[in-house]
């Protein structure tokens, strides 16, 4: 590799040019090499805990403190002798800016030059793996993701920016669609833990046997079948960020007092193990279902549910905030026309009149399944309210169950009647054409002929 630039060398090439110090979050040294001393003519015990500008007036630190970036070879003197500086910020586990490293070169412009060049490309390396690490492990989305300008989505992200300020617990509630994840990674992404790991874990994915050795790990040989080494779980893979629970409500009562201990002490025993680990983990939990009601019927423990609302954000329903929907919209043909290769300009009227009507039980997460069927459906480069053939349907039968009314509650009757419809609104919208109607409805033609002959459509 060309430009790989080894540790050790460039050590030993900096020691041998330049005077080095290290300055904390306030400007006070707390080290200062032998180089230093003799290009000053101070000594460390004169310089550890003084600020560095008391000593060096024209020292460029500041400007690394305020903008949180390097600043390369500028010359700077101190009693009187010249000599080019480098700062570099330093930053802490949860990416906080903690002081400066600067080095001194006093051999020249043409050392300073070289020294400086290396060690710039060498800091933009370990910028540019960081920035993919914190992509990688970190959150994908911010508030830039959330679309919409209405009163409720205003509020919402006040809520995340208050909630990122603080380390506490954060329980989101809403319904199924409404971007309770997308929250949770804005968070994440405003928190002073962004640089650190974001885990996702959807507690409905795990099976019940498999939820303590998949949170809290396992030491080696700690069952059959374990790994030599043991395993890492995952709030032990979160520590220094945070972990994203995901449908909270269905942890089992056997896990929920272990959780409620993890909150409490902040450590982790892993299966097997013969000592707690602590862990230092901000816990964002979601629930599509309110945990009061849980609580209230015995099904979620009190004591974990108050550790989990310390702070709580409701995530709004689309149909309290229709006014987003234009917006909402335009943003999905975007994005989609660059994922499936598409050039749809945009929707006509009619179709967004369509899509106002509606209520959206499945929230954002069914709008955007609606507005892709449609640019698969459309023919032209606007989308039409025929586009959304599939969303009428669908508005059609809800609006059939809800004059049918909560009185039978049969399943069997409730679906053939449910198919019989829509197998008739297909009929209609394919103008009769039994072939097109099977394509709207995904089955074959034989499928179809078959459930007409038994729904005795003809």
């Amino acid at each position: 590799m060309e430009n790989y630039i080894d540790p050790q060398t460039m050590l030993e090439f900096i020691e041998g040019l330049a005077a080095m110090a290290v300055l904390d979050k306030d400007g006070n040294y707390t080290y200062v090499s032998p180089g230093w001393e003799r290009y000053t003519g101070h000594t460390a015990e004169e310089a550890i805990g003084r600020k560095v500008w008391e000593m060096v007036p024209d020292t460029h630190a500041p400007e690394v403190y305020k903008t949180g970036k390097p600043v390369f070879a500028k010359a700077v003197k101190a009693e009187g002798v010249p000599a080019f500086t480098s700062y570099f910020p330093r930053f802490d586990e949860k990416g906080q800016l903690c002081g400066v490293f600067l080095y001194v070169i006093v051999h020249g412009m043409e050392d300073a030059q070289s020294l400086t060049r290396r060690i710039g490309e060498l800091s933009s390396a370990v910028e540019y793996y960081r920035q993919e690490l914190s992509r990688e492990r970190g959150a994908r989305y911010g508030l830039d993701n959330i679309i919409g300008k209405s009163a409720a989505i205003v509020r919402l992200k006040e809520q995340i920016l208050q909630a990122a300020r603080s380390t506490s617990t954060v329980l989101i509630e809403g319904e199924t669609g409404s971007g309770k994840e997308l929250i949770a990674h804005s968070i994440h992404a405003m928190s002073a833990r962004q640089a650190a790991n974001f885990v996702r874990v959807n507690c409905s994915a795990i099976p019940a046997e498999l939820m303590e050795s998949e949170f809290f790990g396992y030491a080696a040989g700690a069952f059959t079948g374990a790994s030599k080494k043991g395993k890492m779980g995952r709030f032990q893979l979160a520590n220094g960020g945070s972990i994203f629970l995901d449908e909270v409500n269905l942890l089992t009562t056997t896990m929920q007092p272990k959780f409620l201990r993890v909150l409490q002490e902040m450590e982790i025993d892993p299966v097997g193990g013969d000592k707690s680990i602590p862990i230092d983990v901000r816990v964002i939990a979601a629930s599509n279902i309110p945990l009061e009601t849980l609580v209230e019927a015995g099904q979620f423990r009190s004591d974990l549910y108050y550790r989990l609302n310390v702070i709580r954000i409701q995530a709004p329903t689309l149909r309290e905030r229709k006014e987003d929907l234009p917006l909402l919209v335009d943003n999905f043909i975007h994005r989609l026309n660059y994922q499936l290769g598409m050039v749809i300009e945009g929707i006509a009227p009619g179709a967004m009149e369509l899509l106002m009507e509606y209520d959206w039980p499945g929230n954002v997460r069914e709008l955007q399944n609606a507005v892709e069927s449609a640019m698969n459906a459309a023919d032209s480069h606007v989308l039409r309210r025929k586009d959304f053939r599939q969303l009428e349907q669908r508005m059609q039968a809800r609006k059939r169950r809800q004059v049918a009314g909560p009185g039978d509650f049969r399943l069997r009757p409730a679906r053939r009647a449910f198919e019989r419809e829509l197998i008739r609104d297909a009929l209609a919208a394919a103008g009769g054409n039994r072939v097109k109607a099977a394509e709207l409805l995904d089955i074959s033609r034989t499928v179809l002929y078959e459930k007409m002959e038994q729904y005795q459509l003809k």
